[in-house]
């Protein structure tokens, strides 16, 4: 019969399954009190949930003797019972002068990197590591202090990829005296009793006040708060990814329904946002509030609207279209410079591989005037000087029936995206805009009882007898 700490144990990893029968688990042995108990309990019941185990050891290369003694000890530890033992040394003050961090994040970063180097070089399927009820409360701590959302408030989760935490149902002084009652030995590392470090500040000030002298079950409390986080972040999620589904991506962009979002509730608005951008932009670390938010009033602006966010990546509306892409604040838009057209001629626009032909032909009494988006019919002798093409240019304006508009207000009208106005070829000539293909044509050049000479367009979209593909 085990003991009731290890009855504990065992009931959490079953709950949070996470373990299954067969697996081999990798653990993080420091020598300290937490992972020595880690060992120790996983090490009584590995027959009872059929697990073969492992231990590695990461040398910080800071403390000295001490870690030298610590690395020693967890090596015996793993003889004494039988466990494969794998021992690395890192210089962390070097990683962290090499990563421009503090040496605590440095620390962390190559124990997470080493356990999965060691557990792939092995063939581990879990790597268990010593973290309890204490440390959540903590990070929970540590996150709201320097700005959290939900996600951050649940702290430490139980099982996350291959990583599982067996002890986190578990309080420190509890850990304590399971190893005290079997008599078991472990290290003490110094700078634990430290201040320089966050986590030590306010694990010795902040945890100790708020048990000693505000209520006796804080800690307990917080593991708690931050388990119900972390059961609410499952459901978020679950709702953020039917809402994401929702969204269009390509090569270039993601786009989504401004109308479609604004119908859900605002804490999905910024999650779903949130993980818009960071699709885009291959990370969320750098993604903060302000962004999230400044993406978001999109919803209500104006077509037209950009904003500028991190990594390169522009976000804007275009009607009800919100779009997120990677760009440039200082984006160059690529005009066509004007070609002096020679009819007949055919001439190539943009950088689509389109091409527009030209031809003359007499007016025909009753001819019948296409009528598609492909080919297009003008009374060539109400031509200016001579035709060209050419992308916009500010105030640029099309004759129509009911007089005169601009074009900027007929893109508009049929959508035209901000970023493809300016570099879209529009047909005029020395006076005025005769064609904005796929938009409008102008009724000052149109074929009427007058007319003598036909100029034909034809796109290299449609066919000689000007039907459409």
């Amino acid at each position: 019969m085990g003991s009731t700490f290890e009855k504990k144990v065992e009931t959490f990893m079953k709950k949070k399954n996470l373990t299954a029968p067969g697996d081999r688990v990798l653990i993080g042995l420091s020598g300290g009190a937490d992972s020595v108990c880690l060992l120790t309990v996983l090490r009584e019941l590995a027959d009872a949930l059929f697990l073969s185990l492992g231990a590695f050891h990461v040398n910080h290369g800071i403390r000295g003797e001490e870690a030298d003694r610590d690395e020693a000890f967890s090596k015996e530890l793993c003889e004494c019972f039988g466990i494969p033992f794998y021992g690395v040394n890192v210089s962390v003050p070097e990683l962290a002068k090499e990563w421009q961090m503090g040496l605590e994040e440095a620390g962390r970063r190559v124990r997470y990197e080493t356990a999965e180097r060691l557990a792939t070089e092995h063939g581990y399927d879990k790597i268990a590591l010593a973290h309890h009820r204490n440390d959540v409360a903590e990070t929970l701590l540590f996150h709201l202090f320097r700005g959290s959302s939900v996600s951050g408030l649940a702290s430490i989760p139980a099982k996350r990829g291959r990583i599982i935490r067996p002890l986190l149902s578990c309080e420190r002084e509890e850990i304590v005296t399971y190893l005290e009652g079997r008599g078991s030995s472990y290290c003490t590392d110094t700078t634990n009793g430290e201040t320089e470090y966050t986590r030590n500040k306010i694990r010795h000030r902040l945890v100790a006040v708020a048990e000693n002298e505000i209520n006796a079950g804080a800690v307990r409390h917080m593991a708690e708060t931050a388990e119900e986080c972390a059961e609410l972040c499952d459901y978020l999620e679950g709702e953020t990814q039917r809402i994401c589904t929702g969204a269009e991506m390509t090569e270039e962009e993601l786009s989504f329904s401004a109308s479609l979002l604004l119908r859900e509730h605002g804490v999905l608005q910024k999650r779903a946002i949130h993980e818009f951008i960071g699709r885009v932009s291959g990370s969320k670390k750098d993604i903060t509030r302000e962004h999230v938010e400044a993406v978001r009033e999109l919803l209500h602006s104006q077509s037209g609207s950009r904003i500028f966010l991190p990594y390169g990546v522009i976000a804007g509306r275009d009607f009800d279209r919100v779009f997120i892409r990677v760009g440039s604040k200082k984006t160059e838009e690529t005009k066509t410079e004007p070609q002096m057209i020679q009819v007949p001629g055919e001439y190539c626009v943009g950088n689509g591989g389109e091409s527009l032909r030209f031809r003359l032909f007499p007016c025909k009494k009753n001819a019948e005037i296409p009528k598609n988006e492909y080919t297009k019919w003008f009374d060539y002798d109400k031509i200016r000087g001579t035709l060209f093409l050419r992308t916009y240019r500010e105030g640029d304006r099309i004759g129509l029936k009911c007089g005169r508009k601009t074009v900027k207000s007929l893109w508009v009208e049929h959508k035209v995206p901000v970023e493809q106005r300016n570099t879209r070829v529009l047909l005029t000539d020395e006076e005025q805009v005769l064609w904005i293909p796929g938009v409008r044509c102008c009724d000052n050049y149109r074929i009427d009882a007058g007319t003598k000479t036909v100029l034909e367009v034809q796109r290299s979209g449609g066919y000689e007898d000007g039907s459409e593909c």
